[in-house]
């Protein structure tokens, strides 16, 4: 039986190579993003980015929150894999993903000159460039995010994520008042990095800079089969661990921080566990916990409040509660049908909502007027165009 079934896989296996030339030649080219170059006058150099839009970009008018991602040219096609999943999941919103490549990481991701290992050791050959970080945030800030938001439909959020080296980037950007970044996802960030140097800065920084930025960040806690010294690792941990600790001591809300331990996952396995995790904290608050027991001013007061008033109610969400209190005032529910019609003044099942609220409370003037809207937008309705005709005979 062992022989046949190897003889079996054998056989597949050749008539796959067979197949293989027909399926290449019938096949066209797939891509998600597109390869972008900028001349950075700051860097003095050219870099590269690849940009991805969302899949509704060309059918809505909608802005989108941005996403940038460092080590582009690695990370790019897994991370952007995660977020479209969690995209259609509902779990996160569409987003224009900026996926940076690197030209020298160490320069770039560093904030001061140091010449030594994690383990203590001498680093002078690796690290020598090290330090540039404030000139390559300076690149994003004023080259880069001017040069997607000019070009793009953009919203007020924006979020960078980085790992390691790149994690430690997200730290000191994150402690930036330059930075106009609102969302920050740090995963096993080296923290470490010149005697905890983000610590120190985090220790002199102004509560006030920082109180409404999010932050997320992930610990890889396992060494097995792993190539670096568990207590050398364990000093990277403490970093992060320290560096929760003062963020919360200085009174930034434990709502807006998170530090995730991973105690199976090491520093390379980590990665894609914190993006999922993270991407699933900067977002946690998008969805208002009892909207159908608020009122439609504490709505709008929720979604202006919060990240930095970049989104709208949803409009499932503001519809469903409409009609929760349809059963029982309708003309109360007609607030919340009017909200929806102000944000999204294209749906036509906005207007469809609207006229059944205005007819049930017996405003029927503006209940055809909404339906008639509704049918404009979208001909296919058959529910608004049988609303109207039972209107016009009454």
């Amino acid at each position: 039986m062992k022989t046949k079934h190897k003889i079996t896989k054998v056989l597949i296996a050749f008539l796959m190579f067979l197949q293989w030339p027909v399926v290449a030649q019938n096949a066209t080219p797939f891509s998600i993003g597109k390869i972008v170059k900028i001349h950075s006058k700051i860097l003095n150099e050219d870099r590269s980015y690849v940009l991805e839009l969302p899949h509704s970009y060309e059918t809505s008018k909608k802005n989108y929150p941005i996403l940038v991602l460092l080590d582009g040219e690695v990370s790019y096609h897994s991370h952007s894999g995660i977020l479209n999943h969690m995209t259609q999941g509902g779990q996160i919103p569409e987003m224009i993903i900026v996926a940076i490549s690197n030209v020298d990481r160490v320069r770039d991701y560093t904030p001061t000159k140091y010449l030594t290992n994690l383990n203590g050791s001498s680093a002078v050959a690796n690290h020598k460039t090290s330090g540039g970080s404030a000139l390559f945030l300076a690149f994003i800030e004023q080259e880069l995010l001017p040069e997607i938001e000019k070009n793009y439909r953009t919203n007020a959020f924006k979020t960078v994520v980085g790992i390691s080296h790149g994690g430690l980037l997200v730290g000191t950007a994150f402690l930036s008042k330059e930075t106009t970044f609102n969302g920050f996802v740090s995963m096993d960030p080296s923290f470490w990095w010149d005697n905890q140097q983000v610590v120190k800065q985090l220790e002199k920084t102004d509560l006030n800079q920082i109180k409404s930025k999010r932050i997320y960040v992930s610990t890889a806690d396992k060494f097995e089969n792993f190539d670096r010294i568990p207590h050398v690792f364990k000093a990277n941990i403490n970093s992060h661990e320290l560096f929760n600790t003062t963020l919360k001591n200085k009174g930034f809300s434990p709502a807006k921080v998170k530090l995730h331990y991973f105690t199976e996952e090491n520093h390379w396995t980590v990665a894609l566990l914190s993006l999922y995790h993270g991407m699933q904290f900067m977002y946690k608050d998008l969805k208002m916990k009892r909207m159908p027991e608020s009122s439609v001013e504490d709505i709008v007061a929720y979604y202006k409040s919060n990240y930095n008033g970049a989104f709208l109610p949803p409009e499932r969400d503001v519809n469903n509660t409409g009609y929760q209190h349809l059963k029982r005032n309708a003309k109360k529910a007609v607030a919340y049908f009017k909200l929806n019609v102000k944000n999204y003044p294209t749906s036509s099942n906005a207007y469809d909502s609207l006229g059944e609220a205005y007819m049930l409370s017996g405003d029927k003037k503006n209940a055809f007027k909404s339906y008639k809207k509704s049918f404009e937008l979208d001909t296919e309705n058959k529910h608004a165009l049988k609303m109207m005709q039972q209107l016009k005979s009454e």
